[in-house]
C-alpha cells in the first residue's frame, strides 16, 4: 500500500515486476518506465491519478481486476507483447493517445467516463463484452488485424473518424447513441449480426465487405435512407442480392439462384441501367451480322425499284442494283427490329428491307428482345435517378 506519491519515473524492471493486489492512494507514476519481463498488475487499485506514459511493456503485462479510480494516463506506452485489461475497470477519464498494442484484450472491462484511444495502433484487439458508459473516441486509429467489439455496449456516442481497420466486429453489440465512421475504412469484414443501433454514420465506400446476414443488410439499407444516402442504400442492396444469389447456390436451391443469375447478369437487379443498354447493343450486333453474314435479308421491291429511277435519272448504269445489303445496312436494320419491338414510336417496321429464310424467326427474337430489355432498362432508370 501506498498512501503517499510513488513514482517509479523511467524505472526499468529487467526482472518480473510483481504489483499484485498493490494498493496506491496517491498518485502513481510509472512515466517512461521500461519493463522488460512480464509485469503483473492484477487486482491493484489506483485511487488517484496514474500515468503509465511512455512506458514500454517489452513482455506480458497483466492489469485483470484492476481498478483506476482516477485518471488513467497510457499516452504514448508501447504494449509489445499481450496486454491483459480483463475486467479493468476505469472510472474515470482513460488516455491511450497514441498507444501501439501487439495483442490487447479488454474483455468485460468497463469505461465509466471518457475513453480516448485517439491515433492508437493496434495488432489484434479484443474489446468484447465492454461496457463504454461514457464518450469513447478511437478518431484517427488504426487496427491491423481484427477489432473484436461483440456484445460491447456503448452508451454514449461513439466516434471512429478517419480509423483504418482491417476486420470490424459488431456482433450482438449495443449502441444507445450515434456512431460516427466519418472517413473511416474497413479493408476487411465489417460484421453487423444482431447489431442494435439507431443511427449508424457511415458511408458505403468504407466498407469493403459486409459479413452475409439477411437482418444486417436490411438494417443497414434502412440506415442509409434515413439518412439520405440512397446511393449508398442501392449499393449495400446490390451487394445483399449479390451474397443472397452465393447463398442459393451453396443451399443447392438451383432454380431460384438461376433466376437469380439472370436479374444479375440482365439488369443488375434493377441497380444498373447500362446494362440493358450493353445487352441492346451487343443484340444489335449480333443481329446485324448474322443478317449480313447469311444474306437472309433483301431489298423490298418497291425499295429496288427507287434506288433504280434514282439510278437512271442520274445518269448511272441501267442494270438492276443488287438485292444484297452492306454490313451498315444490316447492322441499321437490326437496330430497327430491336427498337420497333420496344415501340412503335421509337422505331417502325422497316419497308425497305424483307428478311427471307432464317431472317424471319432472327426478327421476332429481336423484337422480343426489344420489348424486354427495354422494360429492364425503364426499370432500372427508375430506381437509379
Amino acid at each position: 500500500m501506498f498512501n503517499g506519491i510513488a513514482s517509479f519515473d523511467s524505472a526499468w524492471f529487467n526482472g518480473k515486476a510483481d504489483f499484485n493486489i498493490t494498493q496506491f492512494n496517491d498518485a502513481a507514476d510509472f512515466y517512461n518506465a521500461q519493463f522488460n519481463d512480464t509485469a503483473f498488475f492484477n487486482l491493484a487499485r489506483f485511487n488517484d491519478t496514474v500515468d503509465f506514459g511512455s512506458a514500454r511493456f517489452n513482455d506480458t503485462v497483466n492489469f485483470d481486476h484492476v481498478q483506476f479510480n482516477h485518471h488513467a494516463k497510457f499516452w504514448y506506452a508501447w504494449f509489445n507483447d499481450t496486454a491483459n485489461f480483463y475486467d479493468a475497470q476505469f472510472k474515470d477519464t482513460a488516455s491511450f493517445h497514441f498507444a501501439r498494442f501487439n495483442y490487447v484484450n479488454f474483455w468485460k472491462a468497463r469505461f465509466n467516463d471518457a475513453a480516448y484511444f485517439v491515433y492508437a495502433w493496434f495488432n489484434y484487439a479484443l474489446f468484447a463484452s465492454v461496457n463504454f458508459n461514457g464518450i469513447v473516441y478511437f478518431d484517427y486509429s488504426t487496427f491491423n488485424d481484427t477489432a473484436d467489439f461483440a456484445y460491447a455496449q456503448f452508451t454514449h456516442k461513439s466516434w471512429f473518424t478517419d480509423t483504418h481497420i482491417v476486420d470490424l466486429s459488431l456482433e450482438n453489440a449495443k449502441f444507445v447513441e450515434e456512431i460516427f465512421f466519418d472517413g473511416a475504412q474497413i479493408n476487411g469484414t465489417l460484421s453487423l449480426y444482431r447489431t442494435k443501433y439507431d443511427t449508424l454514420n457511415i458511408r458505403w465506400s468504407s466498407i469493403h465487405d459486409l459479413a452475409y446476414d439477411d437482418t444486417a443488410y436490411h438494417l443497414l439499407t434502412q440506415n442509409f435512407n434515413n439518412l439520405g444516402f440512397a446511393d449508398d442504400a442501392r449499393e449495400c442492396q446490390y451487394s445483399y442480392r449479390c451474397k443472397h444469389r452465393e447463398e442459393l447456390f451453396r443451399q443447392q436451391k438451383f432454380d431460384s439462384w438461376l433466376f437469380d443469375l439472370l436479374a444479375w447478369a440482365s439488369y443488375g437487379y434493377g441497380l444498373r441501367p447500362v446494362r440493358p443498354l450493353g445487352w441492346a447493343s451487343l443484340l444489335i450486333l449480333i443481329g446485324g451480322l448474322f443478317f449480313f453474314l447469311t444474306g437472309s435479308v433483301a431489298r423490298s421491291k418497291e425499295s429496288a425499284e427507287l434506288a433504280e429511277k434514282s439510278q437512271n435519272d442520274a445518269g448511272a448504269r441501267e442494270n438492276k442494283p443488287e438485292d444484297s445489303v452492306s454490313i451498315y445496312e444490316a447492322i441499321l436494320l437490326s437496330a430497327t427490329y430491336f427498337t420497333s419491338g420496344a415501340s412503335s414510336i421509337i422505331s417502325a417496321t422497316p419497308t425497305e428491307f424483307v428478311p427471307v429464310g432464317r431472317g424471319r424467326y432472327v426478327v421476332v427474337i429481336l423484337r422480343l428482345l426489344g420489348w424486354i430489355f427495354f422494360v429492364l432498362f425503364l426499370s432500372s432508370l427508375t430506381r437509379t435517378v
